[in-house]
């Protein structure tokens, strides 16, 4: 199983709760470029922490934002 991060999920939960880059970028001690980044796919592996941060501002779990991919032979439990 294969876990990426989702840029579009982060800018989708964000847009969905009427929040802007500023408000979230602030919210996670971060810059606008940063979320922008994020959000357009250009900063594609971003830390734990971060996610964390970004998870707490938006009041969601942090696996709202990854894509999961399964590979041949992973079984879903």
């Amino acid at each position: 199983m294969e876990a990426n991060f989702d840029g579009a999920k982060l800018r989708e939960v964000r847009k969905g709760q009427g929040k802007t880059q500023a408000i979230l970028a602030i919210k996670m001690g971060s810059s606008i470029r940063h979320v922008r980044a994020l959000e357009s796919g250009e900063k594609t592996n971003p830390s734990a922490c971060l996610l964390c941060k970004a998870a707490a501002a938006l009041n969601v779990p942090m696996e709202t934002f990854m894509r999961v991919q399964l590979e041949e032979g992973d079984e879903l439990v």
